[in-house]
């Protein structure tokens, strides 16, 4: 007998959730699973500021670069590399090729040719007679351009058991070496130039004393020089290179210790002279030296004075950096070399300075 309904008119329906509780169980269960996974404690990650190199993988990249493709073994895991190789200048760089005409010539030339011509003078004009044909020269400074080489060799041993990157070495040395020999073809060039003042204002080294050192009153007398012989002023881009001794014999002189009248303390508190009486200052050991007067005979320091313009610098090839394996000498070459030659174009716009 069906149930009869409390109120009348109210409709009784029975449902069976067991298969619904069965499946929202289910569900429950797989997503507590999740939770628990989430929730389960890991270890923290350790955290670091820098990255750890992997030298001896470095190393063994760099050395297969360096042989090749031959095959590289035995390494052990306990190698360490190091890339710190330091440099040692043979001479100090001046920086000479800065203030110096650089003209390029062709790939294979060997000449750069400079022209010049001088200024034709007026002369009172003559009614209906035509003026005299002014005399003017047209002269032709020739440099010429030479290939300067330098080689080493580098065996298979040593690039294995160094612990420096000997071929990065070798290389930073060759670039250098390449720049003070530049500078030294220049420096030759301005010890051929026959206007020299010589201090104390004696005629030849033989009147240069070792009490005659380079002061501000020797640059004073040596740039009217300069001034009278190549006839420009105000003397804009005038350079000076000296050699160390003669740069600290500036540094020590009375008159540029008075820092107030040379715009700043860098000569007291620092030791330098950026720039005096319009003179650009640079320093190299390179700058040639001779003898003097004396008893004993002074040491004499040829120093330059010049504008930028007096002298060229010719180049027909840059530096060229060439590295190659040799088998049978189990060796690595590299060989740099350049192609450039130096000249003054104008001997007038150079002074040679001799001073002990």
């Amino acid at each position: 007998m069906s149930e009869q309904p409390a109120v009348p008119g109210e409709v009784v329906i029975k449902l069976d959730a067991s298969d619904l509780e069965k499946t929202l169980a289910a569900l429950i269960e797989k997503q507590m699973a999740e939770l628990k996974d989430i929730l389960q404690p890991k270890p923290a990650p350790i955290a670091s500021t820098e990255s750890v190199p992997d030298y001896r993988v470095e190393f063994k990249e760099w050395l297969e670069k360096v042989r090749g493709t031959e095959a590289v073994g035995g390494i052990p895991t306990t190698f360490s590399f190091s890339r710190e190789l330091t440099i040692q200048p043979p001479f100090i760089q001046a920086g000479l090729r800065d203030f110096v005409r650089v003209v390029r010539i062709g790939r294979g030339e060997t000449e750069a040719r400079f022209f010049k011509i001088n200024v034709p003078s007026f002369v009172p004009g003559t009614p209906k007679t035509p003026p005299p044909e002014a005399s003017q020269t047209i002269t032709t400074v020739t440099l010429t351009a030479s290939e300067r080489v330098a080689m080493q060799v580098i065996g298979d041993e040593e690039i294995e058991r160094s612990v420096v990157d000997l071929i990065d070495g070798v290389e930073r040395s060759l670039t250098l070496a390449a720049a003070l020999d530049i500078e030294k073809t220049i420096l030759n060039a301005l010890d051929a130039n026959t206007n020299v003042y010589y201090a104390g204002g004696g005629d030849d080294a033989t009147d240069v004393l070792s009490s005659n050192t380079l002061t501000v009153q020797e640059l004073i007398r040596a740039k009217r020089m300069l001034i009278e012989q190549s006839k420009r002023f105000p003397a804009r881009d005038v350079v000076l290179v000296c050699h160390p001794k003669q740069y600290h014999d500036l540094l020590a002189s009375s008159d540029l210790l008075k820092a107030a009248d040379f715009g700043g303390a860098e000569p007291i508190r620092r030791g330098v002279i950026p720039e005096v009486l319009g003179i650009n200052i640079v320093v190299s050991d390179q700058v040639s030296t001779g003898t003097g007067g004396g008893s004993p005979p002074a040491t004499t320091y040829r120093a330059h004075m010049f504008f930028a313009e007096a002298v060229g610098l010719a180049i027909s090839r840059d530096l060229r950096i060439e590295a190659f394996r040799e088998p049978p000498k189990r060796a690595v070459s590299l060989t740099a070399s350049y192609v450039a030659g130096a000249g003054l174009i104008e001997p007038s716009w150079a002074l040679k300075i001799v001073t002990a």
